[in-house]
């Protein structure tokens, strides 16, 4: 499957919600996303770039003319494209779904948008189990190999959190029935 460019979504989905300037995005990425990803100033600023060519966003006009700081807003197709990518259908033939999708989409999706939360978490909790059938039989292989008891400990925890998420995805699906 091939790889979103997920750091596109997230500059627009995060402009959204307000105009920011690179610095107020790397900001909102220290604060407020770090628990689940990252990006460096060097990732953020080519990709403003690459989305001002595409007129998914675009410069606010700045009353002071000594400034060099650049504010970005949101264009109407970059709004567009940005609800497409959200809304867009999830193919269920799909075995895996990226994590990095997965948080993004949910982190942006709200509770009127409930149809296409619940397709997603159905996805991710599909996905969750065949994650889970594989680390169990990881499991088996590696238990009867004393020398890798620490591999073992390593899958353990993994497939403890996989249950974890699991379940709790399950319950939430369960919730909006």
């Amino acid at each position: 499957m091939a790889r979103t460019n997920t750091l596109q979504y997230m500059i627009l989905g995060l402009l959204t919600r307000q105009q920011m300037t690179g610095y107020d995005i790397k900001q909102i990425f220290d604060k407020e996303k770090a628990e689940f990803w990252t990006a460096p100033f060097s990732q953020i600023y080519p990709e403003l770039n690459r989305l001002l060519e595409s007129n998914l966003i675009a410069l606010v006009k700045s009353n002071d003319p000594n400034t060099r700081k650049k504010t970005y807003q949101l264009t109407s197709t970059g709004k567009q494209v940005f609800l497409d990518w959200l809304k867009k259908p999830l193919d269920p033939s799909v075995t895996q779904l990226n994590n990095d999708d997965f948080v993004l989409r949910l982190h942006f999706l709200g509770k009127d948008q409930q149809g296409i939360l619940t397709k997603l978490l159905k996805l991710r909790s599909q996905t969750l189990k065949v994650e889970i059938a594989q680390l169990e039989l990881e499991l088996t292989e590696v238990t009867s190999h004393p020398e890798q008891y620490g591999r073992e400990l390593i899958i353990k925890k993994e497939l403890a959190n996989k249950k974890s998420d699991e379940l709790l995805w399950h319950n939430q699906i369960s919730n909006f029935s």
